[in-house]
């Protein structure tokens, strides 16, 4: 099976093409559920309270909560009613949207932000005001879509299978009625922040914060800077060292100058030469200087690692 999307000017369509990370989630998270299921038609539900995020048990007592929680759904039970649709929404949602996101990022980097979204909507929900007893992927597919929006904002999604709707208009829509869900609705069993929490981590995974990715930016730009200044200055120092090497010959050169090169010859990658110098045993002296390109090839009758080497 294969997706009808691939590129950012395609259409969402309805055939799979399955990523490994989503195609590992999605049998991990039905897996799950199928025990829920199984498990709640024997009429037990230890396993959901063991792995379902609980605000009284799960810090300090149930740390694993934070990341079992999103793998468990709503499934048959003898104590309160449930909801297919609510495993079927996170896969069909993980299942289209999360193989582009995840090509787009790389396997590793796409199960941290999905896991990291996930965790931010657990989370949050441990707070007070928003304290229950919570399971589901929601905050991080949220997060997922968010991603998905973002790395192909004009993508149409077709609402209803009638109306093709550029994927940043549909997430914004989402995001807009979560905020008011949260803020207006009674408790009717949804999680409302989490889907927030999962929606505004994605979006800081991946354009950071304002100020501090900004920031870092020029912090980077800087330390880049310093390095190629480093680099000129190590050059500047090769060259000079082996202009004297060319005008006054082997003897002429000093113990710190001998060290330089060998340090120099410590960063090179194969250990028997580096840009500018190129060593041979049992060779006689000479020198080859490309004046142009500034590069020199210098064979001598000694070892590249200079050990018994002295000026």
């Amino acid at each position: 099976m294969r997706t009808s999307f691939g590129r950012p000017g395609g259409s969402f369509g309805f055939r799979l093409d399955l990523s490994p990370v989503v195609r590992k989630l999605l049998i991990a998270t039905l897996s799950v559920w199928g025990v829920q299921v199984l498990l709640g038609l024997a009429g037990t539900t230890f396993f959901t309270d063991l792995f379902a995020l609980n605000p009284e048990k799960t810090l300090p007592w149930r740390p694993w909560q934070i990341v079992t929680y999103m793998f468990l759904h709503s499934a048959p039970s003898p104590h309160h009613s449930w909801s297919l649709w609510h495993v079927l929404f996170n896969c069909l949602i993980l299942a289209f949207m999360g193989p582009p996101v995840e090509r787009q990022l790389g396997g590793k980097r796409f199960l941290r932000f999905y896991l990291l979204c996930g965790m931010a909507g657990g989370l949050l929900t441990l707070l007070p005001p928003f304290q229950a007893v919570t399971l589901g992927a929601s905050g991080a597919i949220f997060g997922v879509m968010t991603a998905f929006a973002l790395l192909y904002p004009n993508m149409p999604i077709y609402i209803l299978f009638l109306f093709a709707v550029p994927a940043k208009f549909v997430v914004i829509g989402l995001a807009i009625i979560q905020l008011l869900s949260a803020v207006t609705s009674s408790h009717d069993g949804t999680s409302y922040i989490a889907h927030i929490a999962g929606m505004l981590t994605g979006y800081l995974l991946l354009r950071g914060v304002p100020f501090v990715g900004r920031l870092r930016t020029q912090v980077d730009k800087q330390q880049e800077e310093k390095r190629a200044a480093r680099v000129a200055r190590g050059r500047r120092t090769i060259n000079e060292i082996l202009d004297k090497y060319n005008a006054e010959g082997r003897s002429s050169l000093t113990q710190e100058e001998w060290n330089t090169l060998l340090d120099e010859s410590k960063r090179s990658h194969d250990g028997h030469r580096f840009s500018m110098l190129t060593c041979a045993k049992n060779t006689t002296d000479e020198t080859t200087v490309n004046a142009k390109s500034r590069r020199y090839a210098v064979v001598v009758d000694f070892p590249l690692d200079f050990s018994q080497a002295h000026g």
